[in-house]
């Protein structure tokens, strides 16, 4: 209510403009830095308010592409849950491994507003499988979140959540290995490049090309099936990955950081209707 200056929606039609002029047509998401893509969440929430206000269809395909790049690649840790802090390339493959907080809480709120526009179930899920990972590792027991992750472990960055093939294939069993391996893109050369020689390795980090509406279609199969496959093979990986020595964890508790962490559950328990989500906000 009450008189809205012009120059504001002036200002917000600017700047999705520079995000569209910006935005990654192959790869998805902005090329504002030379080599890194940093996860995007502010932005995506102002252009879902610009969607919101005008209706703007370009809008909402960077919002879902975008959200769905992160999500699928590999700056997701698929086995476990969470967004890492940026991406070094701009297929959002190969991320600097360390997770922090506020850029979960951001990713969260952006997925649960999506989900608010959309109604599709897809971003919802995505928010819940962050809250998951950020309840499991990054909440203390009075109640406050962490900071954040390292990316190192026994010296070396993302060891902790690299694979090899055989290794993947070995806990799964050939059936369930060779359809995790081909839709997680889990190859024999692997993916993962040494940063400084830039040649590959034989380890792996887990991501996805194409959505699993799609690899269902391809493999002949519902796409619950296929969910339902995954996810029980990822939990075999992830009690596999349990025993590695784990990342240096950040326990400070920041008030800023448990601020947006907070809102982002308030939120989701408003949004999805979780009473849970409200007990760890108050909490």
């Amino acid at each position: 209510k009450g008189t809205i200056n012009t120059l504001d929606f002036n200002g917000e039609d600017k700047t999705a403009a520079l995000y569209e002029s910006h935005y990654d047509n192959l790869n998805h998401g902005f090329r504002f830095q030379p080599q890194n893509k940093f996860p995007p969440s502010m932005g995506l929430s102002l252009l879902l308010r610009h969607h919101h206000r005008t209706a703007t269809i370009s809008s909402m395909e960077m919002i879902k592409s975008t959200l769905r790049a992160m999500k699928w690649g590999g700056i997701y840790d698929q086995i476990g849950g969470g967004i890492s802090r940026y991406s070094t390339d701009y297929r959002w493959l190969v991320p600097h491994f360390e997770k922090m907080l506020y850029d979960n809480s951001l990713f969260i709120t952006a997925l649960i507003e999506t989900f608010q526009i959309t109604g599709e179930q897809e971003f919802a899920d995505y928010a819940n499988d962050v809250l998951d990972y950020i309840d499991r590792d990054m909440t203390s027991k009075e109640g406050g979140f962490f900071s954040a992750e390292d990316a190192d472990s026994e010296g070396e960055e993302g060891k902790f959540y690299l694979w090899k093939q055989e290794e993947v294939l070995e806990i799964l069993g050939k059936e369930a290995g060779t359809l995790y391996t081909d839709v997680l893109n889990v190859s024999k050369e692997g993916n993962y490049h040494e940063e400084a020689s830039g040649h590959k390795t034989d380890t792996n980090i887990p991501h996805l090309q194409k959505s699993p509406a799609n690899w269902a279609k391809d493999l002949n199969i519902t796409e619950d099936e296929l969910k339902k496959g995954l996810e029980a093979s990822r939990q075999k990986l992830f009690d596999v990955r349990k025993k590695r020595i784990h990342p240096y964890k950040d326990d400070k508790i920041l008030v800023d950081w448990n601020g947006l962490m907070i809102a982002a559950l308030a939120k989701a328990a408003r949004v999805l209707q979780e009473d849970t989500y409200t007990s760890a906000a108050q909490k």
